[in-house]
């Protein structure tokens, strides 16, 4: 369904889940404010994308998600908000692309088994998954990344930064020869395997 206003127009989505038993998701998204959380139970992917989206199929589970092409002037082109939902019946592999925005992403109740965050001049606010083992790969260029591992979560961190800045939480994650590692990370069964990679950004791990 779409609504339009007399500034914008909202495109709502619902994806049902339909018997699938995994999923891989991509999402490319530039300027704006993106918030993403936990769907409705029967319901893959859901959400209000302001200026409209175009879904992609590659195959069963595969689906991308990238903004409509505005067909404006570089002038008159403006930030716009997306507030999405994700499955948290099945497991998922997501891929986020994106440019000079402001990310709210919870992903704390979902299964997510492989994650990956690209994202440019922006600021990104990312809580990762309290269950099952997850691997993430943050890149980023002049960006601001805060990743929130919850409790009981076990994790290792490694990464190299360019001019930018990886700060851990070592009383969680002591340093190590190769980065920074919960003692029991190898026999935990919730735990988080994190690389990143980036250049004038900052990463911190909490």
């Amino acid at each position: 369904m779409t609504t339009t206003t007399s500034t914008t127009t909202i495109e709502n989505v619902v994806i049902p889940l339909a018997g699938l038993t995994e999923a891989d998701i991509r999402v490319g998204f530039g300027g704006g404010d993106l918030t993403l959380g936990p769907a409705e139970p029967g319901v893959l992917i859901s959400g209000a994308f302001e200026g409209g989206v175009i879904q992609r199929s590659g195959g069963v589970g595969r689906i991308a998600l990238e903004p409509r092409s505005p067909g404006q002037p570089l002038v008159t082109w403006r930030p716009v908000t997306w507030e999405m939902a994700l499955t948290a019946e099945i497991p998922v592999d997501l891929r986020l692309d994106t440019g000079a925005n402001r990310s709210t992403i919870d992903l704390t109740t979902l299964r997510i088994r492989r994650l990956e965050l690209h994202t440019g001049a922006s600021e990104t606010h990312l809580r990762l998954p309290s269950a099952g083992q997850t691997t993430a790969r943050v890149e980023c260029g002049f960006a601001s990344v805060h990743l929130a591992i919850p409790q009981g979560v076990a994790a290792r961190i490694r990464g190299t930064m360019g001019i930018g800045a990886i700060t851990v939480d070592a009383s969680r994650f002591p340093r190590g020869d190769e980065g920074w590692a919960s003692p029991d990370f190898e026999t935990a069964p919730n735990r988080m395997d994190i690389t990143v990679a980036g250049g004038f950004g900052s990463v911190d791990v909490r």
